[in-house]
């Protein structure tokens, strides 16, 4: 008989600590009086300890060939589990369902959408070019076959709903908004302005223009301007990126962090003026709204973004900020000394920023309509 206070939430590409997954969904849900089993990427990092939550760290592999020997793994521990529910977070794991649907029939099965996988195939730049398009239409197939054994559809963005009209089964948004946090007592200070950039960090995420930016602004200012950097990024990249910095002399103006807790990134922006979020105009990020920007109204900090018109339309909505084109050098450089001058002004555009955060974009109300719906918590 299968356990109604029991889950598997089981990811076998994201680590264990991922802010979404472990942070928000299994914390809301172990405090809501479930036993949760979470099985995730074992990233090296101390495991947090939560009541009712019990983390199984999967080996990390380096190959993508590994994977589905993960696959196979969960596939029998999900099989062998006596849990009502079975919460999964990768495209890859639906591949598992028809065969658990087939050995657990009274089984509540919830795919979790973080991305619009066949759209992000396109710039998947480790996939060959001429490989792209047949793996998208097999990905859309695969879906289509595998969706049929959902109970529910998780999407982290509604811009994801247009596309997945054909499944059948539940389907809700969840937004990936930040956990509630109480007003941040800032720590600026005034020899000089900080900027910050949270989350993962690639070259379409805007890591060279970041560069670039904070490059400029030390030859006209020296000494007057800072730039945080959390979060992870391949080895190869962090090579680069530590060249840059080197070749250009920032080492006292560029802080690299890497992934840190997810506690701990509201210390850092505790100690920032400027939220940075300079993402490329690709598919996967034009109609999705960044997590980082919801992150920055929480911190009352202004942000300084791309001018796509989904984030634009958003931020001036609430006037939290301004966007710019990530390749627009002199105007950035324009934005960053413009607040920096007029600090008043800019304190402004986060205290209203953390206003809209507080009324309308914070995790607690996701959480109850994840409860509520999927969990039946009442």
């Amino acid at each position: 008989m299968l356990n109604a206070k029991k889950i598997m939430m089981f990811s076998s590409v994201h680590v264990w600590n991922d802010t979404r997954i472990f942070y928000k969904e299994a914390m809301t849900l172990a405090d809501a009086g479930f036993e949760v089993d979470f099985y995730a990427i074992d990233n090296g990092m101390e495991v947090v300890k939560h009541p009712d939550l019990r983390v199984h760290l999967l080996p990390a592999s380096t190959s993508r060939l590994a994977r589905p020997l993960r696959w196979h793994q969960l596939y029998h521990i999900a099989k062998a589990s006596d849990a009502l529910y079975y919460h999964i977070h990768d495209p890859e794991l639906l591949l598992l369902l028809p065969k658990l649907r087939k050995k657990k029939p009274d089984a509540i099965f919830t795919y979790d959408m973080h991305e619009n996988f066949p759209a992000d195939i396109e710039t998947k730049t480790w996939i060959p070019a001429l490989l792209r398009k047949p793996l998208q239409k097999w990905i859309l197939r695969m879906e289509k076959l595998t969706m049929a054994c959902c109970d529910h559809l998780i999407f982290a963005e509604e811009s994801y709903v247009a596309s997945y009209e054909h499944v059948t089964c539940t389907k809700m948004t969840v937004y990936n908004y930040p956990t509630y946090m109480p007003v941040i007592q800032k720590q600026t200070s005034d020899a000089y302005f900080t900027l910050i950039y949270v989350g993962s960090i690639t070259e379409d995420r805007g890591i060279f223009e970041m560069l670039g930016l904070i490059r400029d602004l030390q030859e006209k200012h020296p000494d007057q301007y800072r730039l945080k950097l959390l979060g992870p990024m391949t080895q190869n990249l962090e090579t680069e990126v530590q060249a840059f910095v080197t070749s250009h002399q920032l080492g006292n103006v560029v802080q690299i962090y890497g992934r840190v807790p997810y506690p701990e990134i509201w210390q850092a922006y505790a100690a920032s003026d400027l939220g940075l979020c300079l993402l490329h105009p690709i598919p996967n990020y034009l109609h999705s709204m960044a997590t980082k920007l919801y992150e920055y109204m929480a911190a009352s900090l202004p942000i300084l973004a791309s001018d796509f018109p989904d984030w634009d339309a958003f931020i001036q909505k609430h006037q939290s900020g301004t966007t710019c084109s990530p390749f627009d050098r002199e105007k950035l450089i324009w934005e960053v000394e413009k607040r920096a001058a007029t600090r008043e002004q800019y304190m402004q555009e986060g205290e209203r920023g953390r206003l809209a955060y507080e009324q309308h974009y914070h995790w607690g109300i996701e959480a109850q309509k994840m409860r509520d719906t999927i969990y039946n918590v009442k």
